[in-house]
């Protein structure tokens, strides 16, 4: 019996979540004191990974952004126009500093994209967590944001160029990462899938 694409993807889906956790207990004896740091620029895929990845891992997913909204009581668009970036900044670090009130290694955790531009935040990061940089093609990060109107730096014309220059300025801070996985083309359970491999073997 021939199966419909729909069909062949689901059972796809089923194969590979299997073998994702067949390999669960080998990760968590390799990476049991350190959480799970994802990074890299806005539209890479940080938030829907990490949920998946949290998820399959057994652990607690937060996300920085998500952190500051529940802070502040506003979300990050209105942060901006209210309070400008440098607040934004402030509180992103507060809440990347409550990360170290975890236990070791529960946590999978999701960071904004400018959380790599303060030191302060390299640090803790660097100090409780595996970070594993997502990145995509500047072409593929526009059509992923395209409709996005929660991010205010990439707000008004010229926003492919916006995306180039941020991207540029943010490298230096990357290469302390464990590992970097370009996101272009793949589903969230495929990147899932290349970091477990990564875990799995370190």
């Amino acid at each position: 019996m021939l199966l419909s694409p729909r069909s062949q993807a689901g059972c796809a889906f089923q194969i590979n979540r299997r073998m994702i956790e067949r390999t669960i207990i080998v990760i968590k004896e390799n990476v049991k004191r350190k959480h799970v740091i994802l990074t890299g620029f806005m539209g890479t895929g940080k938030t829907e990974v990490g949920i998946n990845l949290a998820r399959i891992m057994g652990r607690t997913f937060i996300d920085t952004d998500q952190v500051v909204e529940d802070m502040t009581g506003l979300k990050i668009p209105e942060i901006f126009e209210q309070h400008g970036e440098p607040y934004f900044r402030d509180r992103e670090s507060e809440a990347v500093a409550s990360i170290t009130n975890y236990r070791s290694g529960s946590l999978v955790v999701a960071t904004g994209g400018g959380v790599v531009l303060r030191e302060s935040n390299r640090k803790i990061l660097e100090d409780v967590g595996l970070i594993i940089l997502l990145t995509a093609a500047p072409t593929e990060i526009m059509r992923r944001t395209a409709q996005a109107d929660y991010r205010p730096l990439l707000s008004g014309p010229d926003r492919e160029q916006k995306i180039q220059s941020m991207l540029e300025e943010r490298e230096q801070y990357y290469k302390n990462c464990e590992i970097r996985v370009d996101t272009t083309g793949l589903a969230p359970l495929q990147i899932v899938q290349k970091i477990m491999d990564y875990l799995k073997s370190r």
